[in-house]
């Protein structure tokens, strides 16, 4: 008995074809993303990442073209995925020398707030505030408190979605709110 699948079932014929096409493709993609990346890890990261963002292209609708397209964006996303990883690398790897120094040295530590008209206890109370939210939390903070971005821009700088630089932001004020609750700065 023959039947056309409801608009509601899944076709097995496009898992199939992703899967051959995964097949065929798969290993010069991991080769390139091997030659873009430092480490095997992050090959394969990066790999993964560019075959879900050409799945969700090819899914919605905003890929244009057929299978034939699909190794050059692949390849594509790899590259841009490849230099975003590295570049992130990159800045975790100055960040952790940078602090070696400063801990090898005995150097105070370099202070984040350096307005003149702040009070010197006030901005070392802020700094502190600021070191225990994670990271993403106090860059947000700091771009939209004294970098003076919209949350556009920092979604845009950041490449994040703009209701998660809000969300960051509301839970970066909860969290200084409590401690401030909790230890007022006199």
């Amino acid at each position: 008995m023959n039947r056309k699948p409801q608009s509601h079932e899944k076709r097995p014929a496009a898992v199939t074809d992703w899967a051959a096409w995964l097949d065929e493709n798969g290993p010069r993609l991991l080769l390139y993303a091997r030659q873009q990346t430092r480490r095997e890890a992050d090959a394969e990261d990066v790999l993964q990442e560019a075959l879900v963002q050409l799945v969700r292209a090819v899914e919605s609708g905003s890929f244009s073209g057929g299978p034939e397209g699909w190794r050059a964006y692949a390849f594509t996303a790899i590259r841009h995925l490849a230099a975003d990883s590295g570049r992130r690398e990159e800045v975790r790897r100055a960040y952790a020398e940078r602090e070696q120094e400063h801990l090898s040295e005995g150097a105070e530590e370099c202070p984040w707030l350096t307005s003149s008209a702040d009070d010197a206890y006030q901005k070392q109370r802020v700094e502190a505030l600021l070191k225990t939210l994670s990271p993403e939390f106090a860059e947000v903070l700091v771009l939209k408190i004294w970098g003076e971005h919209t949350f556009q821009e920092i979604a845009d700088m950041t490449r994040t979605k703009l209701a998660t630089v809000t969300s960051r932001y509301r839970y970066a004020l909860q969290a200084l709110r409590r401690e401030l609750e909790a230890n007022p700065m006199d």
